[in-house]
């Protein structure tokens, strides 16, 4: 559910070095699959993951229990803008794509940064502008300009919460179109196979939108999206 290359992503896990009982807290877990990629990896850690979707939860409890059924994970449906652990709780914390939640990049590092121990980390994967966003493409967005920052901004905004940058890595420009493309194909499939029934009209214009959103109004030279590896 984001334009990461997969082989990307398990490189970032293996650079995790998760000690045993570690205890991985994912915020906005989704379908769940880098946290549980991360427990295939590190068996022995105790991973807890947070959505407000029941839908997306249950595919995720489907996936939890066909891949790691004897595992010590805990899928909550639960908003993750009003969930308050005590500070320093968590040795890895993980946000893809929930700067929505607490105050745009900056104000998200700074509670995720709350949340991780010391020594722990954080995994933090969001957007980021390759360039400056037309105004344009901000409404098509529903974004505002201050909501992201630049790749070096997003950096620099963890360091000042106390956060050291350990690794990196990018999307390309082909992993955007991989994903945009399957996003919007998939929605197609979707409606056409429940034409007729409500919300599908709606459907096909939002997938419209995003379409016109990424090849005409500049979405494609203008956000980029990195995973960042930060200790704190």
């Amino acid at each position: 559910m984001n334009p990461l290359a997969e082989e990307d992503v398990d490189e970032m896990i293996e650079a995790l070095e998760l000690e045993p009982e570690a205890h991985v807290l994912d915020l906005g877990c989704g379908k769940a699959e880098i946290l549980l990629r991360i427990v295939e990896r590190y068996s022995d850690v105790r991973a807890t993951g947070l959505d407000n979707s029941p839908a997306i939860l249950a595919e995720a409890r489907r996936q939890t229990q066909a891949r790691v059924p004897e595992a010590k994970v805990f899928l909550l449906e639960e908003d993750v803008r009003e969930y308050a652990p005590a500070p320093g709780s968590f040795d890895l914390v993980i946000s893809t794509g929930g700067i929505s939640f607490r105050g745009g990049v900056g104000g998200t590092l700074a509670v995720l940064s709350g949340y991780v121990a010391s020594g722990g980390k954080l995994l933090f994967g969001e957007g980021y502008w390759r360039e400056e966003p037309s105004a344009e493409y901000l409404v098509a967005l529903g974004a505002a300009r201050e909501e992201l920052k630049d790749y070096e901004g997003t950096i620099e905004a963890a360091v000042e919460t106390g956060l050291d940058l350990k690794r990196a890595v990018t999307s390309s420009v082909e992993d955007w179109d991989a994903y945009e493309d399957a996003w919007a194909r998939n929605g197609e499939h979707y409606a056409n196979a429940h034409d007729g029934e409500e919300g599908m009209d709606e459907l096909r214009e939002w997938i419209a939108n995003g379409r016109s959103r990424y090849r005409e109004l500049g979405g494609r030279e203008t956000l980029g999206f990195g995973l960042f590896l930060f200790e704190k």
